[in-house]
């Protein structure tokens, strides 16, 4: 199976805005980046073999919509981390002291009173356990940033304290082969193709 990790474009937000699981809206030309999607994936989602997932969130759930025709299905797991107090707050705005905590131990640590890492990993790979032996020979997942850091960092067995190394541009898009357990690592993060 092909498995591909997709981010939603970027969203109409104030700049530096941590917005984790809020619900926040598009920006303006999203969809010619999702154009460059779809032609860059050429499946046919009618075809049962192809399937879509999506966060429930409006900005990956209209993504989703728009890259399956309609086909994809929400998956409470596949929502970004929640920031807690953080959520709507300018990352300058936040002290210093509470993120340098936080970054102490960026897995398990959530002085924000919203989700770790940790149970962010738990989550996504609880849910990606339960489907990744169904009949599929494309599988599209289209989430957040953090979600397909943890999911790449899973698959690829890599240190899930590293995982905010990874660049996940908006509408980039991350490629795995799988078979079985057998797991690899196509492309991570392609972006640059798409014009958005």
């Amino acid at each position: 199976m092909k498995l591909f990790l997709i981010r939603h474009p970027k969203p109409d937000v104030e700049k530096g805005l941590c917005y984790g699981d809020m619900d926040v809206p598009l920006a303006a030309g999203w969809e010619d980046g999702a154009d460059a999607l779809v032609k860059s994936l050429s499946l046919d989602f009618s075809d049962t073999s192809n399937v879509c997932y999506h966060s429930p969130l409006s900005r990956a759930a209209q993504l989703a919509d728009y890259v399956s025709g309609g086909h994809s299905q929400p998956v409470s797991a596949l929502k970004e981390l929640d920031f807690g107090d953080w959520e709507g707050r300018c990352w300058q705005d936040i002290s210093k002291q509470e993120i340098d905590t936080w970054m102490e131990d960026i897995v398990n640590g959530a002085p924000y009173n919203g989700e770790s890492l940790q149970v962010v990993a738990d989550r996504v790979w609880r849910w990606w356990l339960s489907i990744k032996d169904q009949p599929m020979q494309n599988c599209v997942l289209v989430a957040h940033s953090g979600v397909i850091k943890v999911l790449v960092s899973l698959l690829c067995q890599w240190p899930l304290a590293q995982a905010h190394r990874i660049d996940v541009g908006f509408t980039s898009l991350t490629e795995f082969m799988v078979q079985g357990d057998y797991v690899t690592l196509k492309r991570l993060g392609a972006g640059d193709w798409v014009t958005a």
